[in-house]
């Protein structure tokens, strides 16, 4: 049975877990963050979407009680995401994704902004690479798991909203996820439901903070490390460009649509065409070269069901 949540206790925030299949990364998240909780008024939520409800002997093993484990049995990460929402008593929402791990300090990072006046702010992350890395692949597998601002702790960073996701992230829930299903299904088996919200918050005329001290190590496994499963992530960025371009559909979604599968075009051709020249002349340029004209292809081709893998092994 999950356990009860207290009833009219003032949360700050409510730290967001959703899970799936991955007990190992979850239980080293889990030993990690504990510690950081001691009497704050912060609350750990963690959603389970494993049919099988794999995730919960990892949550009872922590015998805290700041942790409380929920069952989502809809399949799909928006039906989780929204599940959180539901469940978070705390004025802020922070979402950590289950192969992140916080370092020392994390929380207290978090809290600091959680003064009322942040509407949402998103903290650093840097991979952890849980096999040698290919050198050929280094740089792109580095660029593809990381989030780094370059910018001053606390600067506005709304201009990069495109470049941002819910993982590492806080939101104020009463501004920012106002209702309980805040998270779009269209979007419930292809990912990308967090950049369609973080957009709306946009257009809606929220700020974006950066945090540059909640910092996360994500992990990252050797299904994640390869030049296939790198190709098929651009492709489905590619398809997510486009179809954020879309929106809603109507003359102008279909005009930015076509402007997107356009310049797609010219990335596919154009980079395809380099990265054969790289296999020749400089084939440490290739894989790069040939994740670019993915993304291209992805764009082009963003009606076809996305093949997104949303969970890797532990």
């Amino acid at each position: 049975m999950e356990s009860p949540a207290p009833a009219n206790q003032a949360l700050t925030a409510s730290v967001v877990i959703t899970t799936y299949r991955r007990t190992a990364m979850l239980a080293e998240l889990l030993d990690a963050l504990s510690p950081q909780l001691g009497d704050r008024a912060v609350e750990v939520v963690v959603i389970d979407n494993c049919p099988d409800a794999s995730a919960r002997q990892v949550v009872a093993r922590c015998n805290d009680d700041s942790i409380r484990y929920e069952h989502e049995s809809r399949s799909g990460v928006v039906h989780a995401r929204n599940r959180g929402v539901a469940e978070a008593r705390g004025t802020y929402v922070i979402f950590l994704d289950d192969d992140e791990v916080p370092i020392p300090g994390w929380l207290g990072a978090w809290l600091a902004q959680a003064d009322g006046k942040t509407d949402a702010s998103f903290g650093r992350i840097v991979p952890r690479f849980l096999r040698p890395c290919s050198p050929d692949l280094l740089g792109q597998i580095t660029r593809t798991f990381s989030r780094e601002m370059h910018r001053a702790h606390g600067a506005d960073i709304t201009d990069m909203s495109a470049y941002l996701g819910t993982g590492n992230a806080m939101f104020h829930k009463a501004r920012c996820l106002g209702q309980d299903a805040p998270f779009d299904l269209r979007f419930n088996a292809r990912g990308g439901e967090d950049v369609w919200l973080i957009r709306g918050l946009v257009r809606d005329g929220k700020r974006l903070t950066w945090n540059r001290e909640a910092l996360v190590e994500e992990l990252v496994p050797a299904d994640r490390m390869d030049l296939e499963s790198l190709r098929l992530r651009r492709f489905n960025q590619g398809q997510l460009r486009t179809l954020l371009a879309y929106g809603n559909g109507g003359p102008t979604g279909l005009a930015r649509a076509l402007f997107w599968m356009l310049a797609g075009t010219v990335q596919f051709a154009g980079f395809g065409a380099l990265a054969l020249l790289a296999g020749l002349l400089a084939p440490s340029r290739r894989a790069d070269l040939l994740c670019r004209a993915s993304g291209g292809a992805g764009k082009m081709a963003w009606r076809r069901d996305a093949k997104t893998r949303t969970y890797s092994a532990d």
